[in-house]
């Protein structure tokens, strides 16, 4: 079976995500170069992407959809990669329309990386958070953008009260968060990317497996003593694989 990413790709057939390429962080005591203001931070984001779609519902449940704006890219992604195309526009082969970014007039979500970055030659991947200002890529890294969101722009944010990430319950939910990525989050991709039988059955059986933990854990109470942020991250995860990334990630009985 051919690779969908071959870079991220083991010789035994498993999937290796790479790393997150952009990992500045935003601050609101001066810590940073980049200061937790209003209007001056943009995200970029798929709704076909469940990691993406985790910083939408962040940035909405903790009300700074005023503070940060946000631009979604056609849900097809084509031979170029994320384009800010208007998806009812028509056939993704076109190869001159529109842009739909209001920001800098990008096509591909590639030029925003290439404006960080000359040399970077990885997988562009959402969500991304652009400074406005430095006309850069500050994050590209959801739980991070997600912190962001939750700590740093807290000061701007509608509802101040919404912790997703309380210091009491820290430990717990590093744990978990470890768990829910190791074994769901990242293992549908696991499964899903395989190249090779084995790989993709000992993906499948841990994300079984991890479904069967979850499941008993909901049993003894509503929301199953998770963490606030990992709950959200499962509850996508789920969703996500049963309708956009279907046809894709969501693991069956063997590599097709």
């Amino acid at each position: 079976m051919k690779p969908q990413f071959p870079t991220e790709q083991s010789d035994s057939g498993e999937f290796q995500r790479q790393e997150d390429a952009f990992r500045e962080w935003i601050s609101n005591d001066e810590s940073t170069s980049y200061p937790a203001v209003a209007g001056r931070y943009h995200l970029y984001i798929s709704l076909a992407c469940p990691w993406a779609s985790r910083t939408v519902i962040f940035r909405k449940l903790k009300g700074l959809e005023d503070a940060i704006g946000m631009t979604v890219v056609d849900p097809i992604r084509d031979e170029k990669g994320w384009a800010f195309r208007n998806p009812s526009g028509g056939t993704t082969s076109v190869s001159s329309f529109q842009s739909t970014d209001p920001i800098n007039g990008f096509q591909y979500l590639s030029e925003a990386y290439a404006a960080t970055d000359p040399n970077f030659d990885g997988r562009v991947t959402v969500p991304v958070l652009w400074d406005k200002v430095t006309k850069k890529i500050v994050n590209n890294c959801e739980d991070d953008i997600c912190r962001m969101f939750n700590d740093a722009f807290n000061t701007i944010a509608q509802n101040k009260d919404v912790d997703f990430f309380p210091k009491e319950i820290e430990a717990k939910h590093t744990k978990l968060a470890d768990f829910l990525y190791d074994n769901v989050n990242n293992g549908v991709y696991k499964a899903g990317f395989a190249t090779r039988q084995r790989p993709y059955e000992i993906s499948c059986r841990k994300i079984f497996e991890a479904l069967d933990e979850l499941e008993a854990r909901l049993s003894k109470s509503r929301y199953g003593s998770f963490a606030r942020s990992s709950g959200l991250t499962s509850f996508i995860t789920a969703t996500s694989s049963a309708t956009s990334a279907a046809s894709s990630i969501t693991p069956t009985s063997k590599v097709t």
